[in-house]
């Protein structure tokens, strides 16, 4: 079992604790149609399905090969999104977010993909984290760019650009990568 108390990172305005049942209600009410718009999970149709993302959301934490979090407002506590570290392949673990209506406009994304980001250059051994970004959403790609992150493109100098197909069949999402190398120490 992960020891879940060391695992929250903290920041100057957010903690990011791991997922937990006690926030199904909330994931499930927030991560809505608008919310996933450049996504390729949809909104949960039921509250149970919501449940079940959490329940291997955690299975897979005890494994260490996910580390999914709430974003919580450190003084409030009030429930901000979700953000998460993949680790299919250790070489090359996958970030991402998403934030609340609510909360967007108040850099919130940023501040929690760097703490994230942080707490995995001082304890993973890694070649490089992935953002993978629909090419279409700005404030995903703004958070990226802020931070210097490293687009890939091809040999002409264009940004590679990769179509993935979404949970609904009439839709594709069209990902950019950014990738943030590990510091040497």
């Amino acid at each position: 079992m992960v020891n879940k108390e060391k695992l929250v990172i903290e920041t100057e305005r957010l903690l990011l604790v791991p997922i937990t049942m006690q926030y199904a209600e909330e994931i499930f009410k927030e991560f809505n149609r608008e919310i996933t718009t450049y996504m390729s999970p949809k909104p949960a149709k039921d509250i149970s399905e919501t449940k079940a993302f959490i329940q291997h959301s955690i299975e897979t934490m005890n494994a260490w090969i996910n580390y999914q979090t709430v974003i919580l407002d450190k003084i409030t506590k009030e429930f901000l999104g979700c953000a998460w570290l993949h680790a299919d392949n250790p070489k090359t673990p996958e970030l991402g977010i998403w934030i609340k209506k609510s909360a967007f406009g108040k850099k919130i994304g940023r501040e929690a993909i760097v703490g994230l980001t942080d707490r995995a250059q001082k304890n993973l051994d890694f070649e490089y984290l992935f953002y993978p970004v629909d090419k279409d959403n700005i404030p995903s790609r703004k958070i990226a760019e802020s931070l210097w992150w490293i687009l890939q493109k091809d040999i002409d100098g264009n940004d590679i650009v990769t179509n993935n197909q979404t949970i609904d069949p009439n839709s594709e999402i069209h990902w950019v990568e950014y990738r943030i190398p590990k510091k040497q120490k």
